[in-house]
C-alpha cells in the first residue's frame, strides 16, 4: 500500500514510534487487528485530521475486503455519502474521531442540492438490500451535528449475517428533514448482529420546521423489512424523534432492545414488529410534549412471543399510552415492570387492543396518577377473544375518574386477575374494576378506591379471596341487574354489596364490614 503503516496478522505497527496519538488508536484497536489481513491508519494514509478536506477519496481508494480503517483523534469531513456494497470483513473505526458533515442549503427530497454537502444525506452507506456486505465493524465515532441543517443518516448498514456498531455519538438535533441516523438490516435468517451505545439524544426535528419533505420527520434507528436474521440493540440512546425513536419494522426478523434509554418520540419510542422479539432492562421517557402529537411508551405491533421485561416506563408528561397491545399481536407478555403515568388527559399504562390475543401482565407496579384507565382490556366478549391475565401486578395512585373512573376497564371475555391489588384515591368516582366482559375472574388481593372497588356488568363473573373497601364508604361490590352466574366467595366486603337483580347469584363465607 505504497508505503503506508499497514499491518498483516500478527504483526507490528510500523513507522508510529513517538507518535501518541496514533500509538493510543492502535492500543485502542489491536484487539481486532488479527481479524484483518490489512490496517491503515487513514491519518497517515492522508487524510485531513482538521476536518478542512473531505475523507470520502481515501476512504473509496482504501476500503476493502479484510480491512481495518482507524481514525486517531481529529476531525474528518465528509462532504459527499460513501457508498460501499458487497465487501466482506470491513472495519472501520475512530479513537476520540469526529465526524464533521458539510453543510446543506437546499433540499430535493432527500438529497442536498446547495451546499458544501452534495447528493443524498448519508454519510456512510455500507451495503444495500441487494448487495449487502458482511461482517462488519463500525466504531469509535462522534458525528457533529450542532450546525444548522447538518442531520444525516450517520450509518445505512446492511450485512448478511454478522456486524458489530458500537460506541456512536451524535452531537446535535438531526434538523434537515431527512433520513433518520441509522438504518440496521440483517439479510441472512441465521444472522445476529450487533448495536452497541448507538446514541443520538438530541433527537430530531420535525419535517414542517426544516428544509427536508420527508413525512413527519426522521427516525431515530430503522430496521427495514429487509431484515431477516436477530439485531440486538443494547444501551442505546435516542432522544424524541418525529417518526418513532427504533422502529423494527421487519416482520421476520428478530430485535432485541437490552438497556438503554428512549425519550419523546413520536409515534412510540420503541416499536416491534417481528415473533420472539423482546425488550428487557430498558428505560422509555416521556417527559417533554406539545401536546400536539401522540407519543407512546412502547408499542407492541404484531408477531407472537413479544414480551416486554424488567422495564422502567415512565410518562411524566404523557401524551400517549405506556404500553400497546395492537390487534395484530398473537402473544405478548409484560413481566417485572415498572410504569409511572403522571397526570393528563387519557392516557393508559397499558392498552390491549380489541383484536390482539393472549396477553400477560406479570409481577409489574403502576404508578397511575393520571385521568382515564391505568388498564384498558378490550374485546368482543365472545368466544373469539383470547384469554388476558394479571398476575401480581399492583396500580396505585390519585388519578382522577373524570375520563375513565375504573382502574381497569374489562370488555373482553375470560380476563384473569389473580393476586393483584389496587388503591387508587383519585376524585371524580375513581373506581377499581369495571367487569363488562363474561367469565371474568378475579381472585386473591386487595382493591380500595374512592368509588365502588368492583362493578360487574357481565355474566359469570367469579370474585374470591378478595379485600373490597371504597374510602368514601360506597359498597365494596356493584352488581348490575339480569346478569347471571355471578360468584362472590371467601372475601371481606366493606359496606356490603349494592346487588340490583343479579340471576342466581352465589355468595359464600364472605366478612360484610
Amino acid at each position: 500500500m505504497r508505503g503506508l503503516s499497514t499491518l498483516g496478522v500478527g504483526a507490528t505497527l510500523a513507522g508510529m514510534a513517538g507518535q501518541a496519538s496514533a500509538t493510543s488508536t492502535a492500543d485502542r484497536y489491536e484487539e481486532y487487528f488479527s481479524r484483518f489481513d490489512t490496517v491503515v491508519d487513514m491519518s497517515e494514509a492522508g487524510a485531513d485530521t482538521s476536518g478542512n478536506e473531505c475523507i470520502c477519496p481515501l476512504l473509496h481508494e482504501y476500503a476493502d475486503d479484510d480491512t481495518l480503517l482507524m481514525f486517531p483523534p481529529g476531525e474528518y469531513l465528509m462532504t459527499t455519502q460513501f457508498r460501499h456494497t458487497g465487501y466482506y470483513n470491513l472495519g472501520i473505526v475512530g479513537n476520540d474521531a469526529t465526524i464533521v458533515p458539510g453543510t446543506v442549503e437546499e433540499m430535493d427530497g432527500r438529497t442536498s442540492v446547495a451546499g458544501t454537502f452534495e447528493g443524498p444525506t448519508r454519510l456512510f452507506r455500507l451495503g444495500v438490500s441487494y448487495s449487502p456486505g458482511d461482517k462488519l465493524l463500525f466504531e469509535g465515532f462522534d458525528f457533529d451535528f450542532t450546525a444548522k441543517y447538518s442531520g444525516f443518516r450517520v450509518i445505512e448498514a446492511y450485512v448478511e449475517k454478522d456486524m458489530l456498531v458500537r460506541d456512536i455519538d451524535i452531537v446535535g438535533q438531526h434538523d434537515i428533514g431527512s433520513f433518520g441516523p441509522a438504518l440496521f438490516s440483517v439479510t441472512d435468517p441465521d444472522g445476529i448482529s450487533s448495536i452497541e451505545g448507538f446514541r443520538a439524544p438530541d433527537g430530531g426535528e420535525h419535517s414542517e420546521n426544516t428544509i427536508g419533505t420527508i413525512w413527519k420527520g426522521p427516525t431515530g434507528i430503522l430496521v427495514p423489512q429487509s431484515h431477516k436474521g436477530k439485531l440486538w440493540f443494547r444501551d442505546c440512546e435516542l432522544g424524541g424523534f418525529p417518526d418513532n425513536g427504533l422502529y423494527a419494522s421487519s416482520l421476520d426478523g428478530r430485535v432485541v432492545v437490552d438497556g438503554g434509554i428512549y425519550k419523546n418520540s413520536c409515534a412510540s419510542n420503541i416499536r416491534l414488529k417481528a415473533s420472539y422479539s423482546y425488550i428487557q432492562n430498558a428505560t422509555v421517557v416521556v417527559d417533554d410534549t406539545s401536546g400536539e402529537y401522540n407519543q407512546p411508551g412502547v408499542r407492541l405491533d404484531c408477531g407472537e412471543g413479544l414480551w416486554l421485561y424488567n422495564t422502567d416506563i415512565v410518562l411524566s408528561d404523557p401524551c400517549g399510552h405506556a404500553v400497546v397491545v395492537q390487534n395484530d399481536v398473537d402473544r405478548a407478555r409484560i413481566q417485572d415492570c415498572n410504569i409511572t403515568v403522571g397526570e393528563g388527559e387519557v392516557n393508559c399504562a397499558v392498552s390491549v387492543s380489541e383484536e390482539a390475543g393472549k396477553v400477560e401482565i406479570f409481577d409489574s407496579d403502576i404508578e397511575f396518577d393520571g385521568t382515564g384507565n391505568a388498564i384498558t382490556i378490550r374485546g368482543d366478549n365472545d368466544s373469539s377473544d383470547e384469554p388476558v391475565k394479571l398476575l401480581r401486578t399492583h396500580i396505585t395512585g390519585s388519578g382522577s375518574g373524570r375520563n375513565g373512573r375504573e382502574a381497569i376497564r374489562i370488555t373482553r371475555k375470560g380476563v384473569d386477575i389473580l393476586d393483584s391489588t389496587i388503591k387508587m384515591d383519585g376524585s371524580h368516582y375513581r373506581r377499581g374494576i369495571d367487569v363488562l366482559g363474561d367469565d371474568c375472574n378475579i381472585d386473591g388481593g386487595v382493591i380500595e378506591s374512592t368509588h365502588h372497588p368492583i362493578v360487574s356488568a357481565a355474566d359469570g363473573t367469579r370474585i374470591d379471596d378478595m379485600t373490597l373497601r371504597s374510602y368514601d364508604g360506597y359498597t365494596g361490590l356493584k352488581l348490575y341487574s339480569d346478569y347471571s352466574g355471578v360468584s362472590v366467595t371467601d372475601s371481606t366486603i366493606y359496606n356490603g354489596i349494592s346487588d340490583k337483580g343479579t340471576i342466581d347469584l352465589t355468595t359464600s363465607n364472605l366478612e360484610i364490614v
